[in-house]
């Protein structure tokens, strides 16, 4: 996994920490089961984790989650730029990075 990928699974982990003991077990296994994949598919194609995470906790509570992750990692990126999504977040990571 890239610099990036690496980044941003560390901050998913720390936000599901952060909300819920226990959760980033039940999310890595509802990925490998319905993606065949962990955590590293939310840098690949964040739109799919974002779907995934909304089919197991509901729309709220993925959005909820997507906000903690920004926040995590927002600061961090240095920058001033207003980030929404987790798509913003990646292309940012991406853009830092140049990957």
């Amino acid at each position: 996994m890239n610099k990036g990928g690496e980044i941003l699974v560390k901050a998913i982990s720390a936000a599901l920490r952060e909300v819920a003991p226990g959760l980033e077990s039940v999310l890595e296994a509802h990925l490998k089961a319905t993606l065949n994949k962990g955590l590293e598919v939310a840098y690949e194609n964040p739109k799919e984790f974002k779907d995934a995470v909304s089919r197991l906790f509901g729309e709220y509570s993925a959005r909820l989650l997507e906000m903690v992750i920004i926040s995590k990692l927002k600061g961090r990126l240095g920058t001033e730029r207003e980030i929404n999504s987790l798509e913003e977040l990646v292309d940012q990571i991406r853009a830092i990075y140049g990957e």
